[in-house]
């Protein structure tokens, strides 16, 4: 079990390596062989570190005794696993398809590999350290990915991604000193690893330490003032604005807030303190401001991306309640979240490529040719709205449920911000479903479906998979009980 935790990150990371060589130039169909076999096998070694037996931790190396690298699987790295070990496959079948259309197969397929293998080194590391190790080479591994096409939006996306994100790692190792000199031991532990009694003094330096860390990894998870990097991002291929930044890469910010408060610093320290206040006002705002902006945007794929800004908020405000029924409803909403926005992200790349429309008013009438795509567009639209048994309904409900048990003036208007988003959800998704179907001219277009097979298998298969969730989420909560509490 210990060396299918190293196998889940060097092997996708060597099978990148291969894409080096001339074979792949042979054969696309080579090509798609090889990287799905790639894939599925790492996904098999994630998913069997998930439901497997318990695996001891892996010490790697150690720069110095308190700087250890060490992998290890716990409850929330099971949370992680499954959104990454699940979503990827799905993803590089449907790119098969997407990425004929934009080229460059070859050099995109090395980079998403590679990806693949540092998002199981964050959803593996056994501490902060590694944690911080893998973080920052997500973002050195997924920055050609957002510079794909190389043009001057491009290459301005990729900068904008660099900074933010070079600056978020900074604040986030000014957290990692502070936990790692006055820790009490390097691996994540429930509650924090803390040192007991510790002044006054240290206590506020420790508390400021974890605000600029709770920022730091929050950049990834687009938290305001450091949210527009992700809309941005927006022009990279459709697979990867889809998974990487509605899935992979923002999760793992959130997955990283999670750590730094649960199982580094703990929330005893922390509740009721302006550590606590202050990164929930900026939640709180961010939930708003992404839902506003997603409104006010034309263009298809920042909608979604703005959209994405509003519901990771959703996780990081739920975090900071510093309650477990709020971790539970965090992570069931990360879950949530991951699964359906992955699918509107797959429905507009669809009409991208068929149609070539990227804005709201160049998509009327396309339901009478891309059936299909639109029709998964509005159950993912339906479901993200939270409408019951929709997973996101269970998590909002969860996390409205554990703000109105702590009471207080921010924690309730974080469930005013809830419902003010929801709302705000309904209207920027339904718009685009209504214009597809119900153009303002009157005049629909008719003609043979254009969709791609491929990309619609996968549109279906996450739909499949958002009602299972749906209908299986009290079993997916028990679930979630045994691992994290």
């Amino acid at each position: 079990m210990q060396m299918l935790m190293l196998f889940s990150i060097l092997f996708p990371a060597l099978a990148a390596l291969g894409l080096c060589g001339q074979w792949a130039d042979r054969q696309r169909k080579t090509l798609h062989i090889y990287v799905m076999a790639a894939t599925l096998l790492t996904s098999a070694a994630l998913l069997y570190l998930v439901f497997g037996p318990q695996a001891a931790p892996l010490p790697l190396l150690s720069f110095t005794e308190q700087l250890p690298l060490v992998l290890a699987v716990d409850g929330l790295s099971r949370v992680f696993i499954l959104i990454i070990a699940v979503l990827w496959p799905i993803t590089v079948y449907y790119a098969f398809d997407y990425m004929a259309h934009e080229g460059g197969e070859r050099k995109f397929f090395a980079f998403f590999l590679l990806s693949f293998g540092v998002s199981a080194g964050i959803a593996l590391a056994g501490n902060l350290v590694t944690l911080y190790l893998f973080f920052e080479l997500l973002t050195l591994a997924t920055l050609p990915l957002v510079m794909h096409k190389m043009d001057s939006r491009a290459r301005y996306a990729g900068k904008r991604y660099l900074v933010y994100s070079m600056t978020g790692a900074a604040l986030g190792f000014i957290a990692l000193i502070f936990a790692q000199y006055y820790g009490s031991g390097t691996a994540f532990l429930w509650g924090g690893t803390l040192r007991e009694s510790l002044p006054l003094s240290v206590l506020r330096d420790l508390r400021i330490a974890f605000t600029l860390g709770f920022f730091g990894f929050g950049v990834k998870a687009a938290l305001l003032p450091m949210s527009f990097w992700l809309p941005a991002a927006s022009v990279a291929p459709t697979p990867v604005t889809a998974l990487l930044h509605a899935a992979a890469v923002v999760k793992a910010g959130a997955f990283a807030c999670i750590r730094l408060t649960y199982y580094t610093y703990g929330p005893e320290i922390l509740r009721g303190t302006f550590a606590q206040t202050i990164p929930m006002a900026f939640t709180i705002a961010t939930i708003v401001f992404g839902s506003c902006m997603a409104l006010r945007s034309q263009h298809l794929k920042r909608r979604l991306a703005w959209s994405t800004v509003s519901n990771l908020s959703y996780i990081l405000f739920a975090v900071l309640l510093l309650t477990p029924e709020g971790l539970l409803g965090g992570c069931l909403h990360m879950l949530a979240h991951a699964l359906i926005k992955i699918t509107l992200f797959f429905c507009i790349g669809s009409v991208l490529v068929s149609t070539g429309k990227e804005y709201l008013d160049e998509i009327s009438g396309l339901y009478g040719i891309m059936p299909k795509t639109f029709l998964c567009f509005a159950i993912a639209s339906v479901s993200l709205m939270g409408v019951p048994p929709a997973p996101s309904f269970c998590s909002k409900w969860l996390i409205g449920s554990a703000a109105v048990s702590v009471g207080g003036v921010l924690p309730l208007l974080g469930v005013g911000a809830l419902l003010l988003s929801t709302l705000l959800t309904a209207l920027y998704l339904m718009t685009i479903v209504a214009r597809a179907a119900f153009p303002s001219d009157g005049v629909l277009r008719r003609g043979a479906p254009v969709e791609k097979r491929r990309m619609v298998n996968a549109q279906l298969l996450l739909c499949g998979l958002i009602a299972a969730m749906g209908l299986m989420n009290h079993t997916l909560q028990s679930t979630l009980v045994q691992w994290l509490l």
